[in-house]
């Protein structure tokens, strides 16, 4: 080994990396020889979730969106990340336009990929994975 990568894995703490490497490897080997079990096992879990705490999650996306808002309309929000005598690199409108051009690369990268697949599984009229419905 080159003097490189001795210094890289001389950070790694032996029993999170080890434990973190078996648990992967565990979850894998499910996945791999009992797809069938894990695929159940994951829609029920799904189902509980979905079931159990689905309140929990529109109460939390809410509390989260007035706190964010409150710091950001607060003296907080006036705190600087940096030196006090540091200026931005960047203004509000060119963040929004680059916030807004990520988020735009985002989906159509993912909808490129993703409206194609679901008109073949589930198109407006015709049958579902067929010839006529890749066409």
């Amino acid at each position: 080994m080159s003097s490189k990568s001795k210094a890289w894995f001389s950070n790694v703490n032996p029993n999170v990396f080890i434990s973190t490497v078996v648990i992967i490897l565990i979850f894998l080997a499910i996945v791999i020889f009992a797809p069938d079990a894990f695929e159940l096992l994951t829609k029920k879990l799904n189902q509980w979730i979905t079931d159990s705490f689905s309140w929990f999650y529109v109460l939390s996306v809410a509390l989260f969106l007035i706190l964010l808002t409150g710091i950001a309309v607060s003296s907080m929000g006036r705190i600087k990340l940096g030196p006090d005598h540091s200026q931005p690199d960047y203004t509000y409108p060119s963040w929004f336009a680059m916030l807004f051009t990520a988020g735009m690369g985002i989906g159509l990268m993912f909808f490129g990929v993703a409206e194609p697949i679901m008109h073949y599984v589930s198109p407006p009229s015709g049958q579902p994975e067929t010839v006529l419905a890749a066409q």
